[in-house]
């Protein structure tokens, strides 16, 4: 019987990739390129274990559907920015009460010549956005 407790479940998406166009130089904002997105739900999903119905708990479809709308959408210079766009987008989802996003840029421009991956991770509570 359920306790009336507040249940905190993980729901993990490891690694989405897109190919898009984010960063500060100029070959960064015409040229694509890869980066891989990995976010960590947490929510109560003991209703959506008793029910058996998608209703109760959110659909990783619909999820994808948000990162994608930021990853293809609006610019953004700053991986910080881009990271907290993707983080409300997904606390957009009522069901979501914290998330933590992993953002992978895989060719980051470090120095002249030298493009290694850059890895961003920020973790942000619905109420962060007023949500």
């Amino acid at each position: 019987m359920y306790n009336e407790i507040e249940h905190l479940d993980k729901i993990i998406l490891p690694e989405l990739v897109f190919s898009a166009r984010h960063g500060l130089l100029q070959a960064e904002k015409t040229t694509p390129q890869q980066f891989k997105v990995g976010v960590t739900l947490w929510l109560d999903t003991f209703f959506a274990a008793e029910s058996d119905d998608i209703a109760d708990t959110v659909n990783y479809a619909d999820i994808y559907a948000r990162i994608e709308q930021v990853m293809l959408g609006e610019h953004h210079n700053l991986l910080e920015s881009l990271a907290s766009a993707i983080a409300k987008a997904v606390l957009a989802d009522e069901q979501v009460q914290r998330v933590r996003v992993r953002l992978e840029k895989s060719a980051a421009p470090l120095a002249k010549g030298v493009n290694l991956p850059a890895v961003l991770e920020i973790e942000r509570e619905a109420a962060d956005y007023g949500l």
